[in-house]
């Protein structure tokens, strides 16, 4: 069982009808950093997978949401990977994951 809608801190993680056994991280849904850094960690301390899943992030949110994913659940399955990746064949791409490179004026991700 998966959630994402319905979490939007890490409290939420805890209130869903079902236990899930895997977390959606959508970032633009939880809200602020200090919240989204709360649901990483009640998913770390509860052993709780994430995956990244994205909603029609573009422009500087990308990049974001990709750096998040490649920090905190790199080695998970996710929608956020550079659209490249999703091609039948996506040439000479770096295989996942991949060693984060943040921008070095932002929050965001440089491949």
């Amino acid at each position: 069982m998966s959630y994402d809608a319905p979490i939007r801190d890490a409290e939420d993680i805890g209130a869903t009808p079902l236990a899930a056994r895997v977390v959606n991280v959508k970032p633009s849904r939880i809200g602020n950093l200090r919240e989204l850094f709360d649901v990483y960690a009640r998913c770390a301390r509860e052993r709780r997978p994430m995956y990244g899943g994205g909603m029609a992030e573009l422009g500087v949110g990308r990049g974001q949401i990709q750096l998040l994913a490649a920090l905190f659940h790199a080695d998970a399955p996710n929608d956020v990977a550079p659209s490249a990746y999703n091609q039948e064949d996506p040439g000479d791409l770096p295989a996942s994951p991949l060693t984060p490179r943040p921008d070095a004026t932002g929050f965001r991700w440089t491949a």
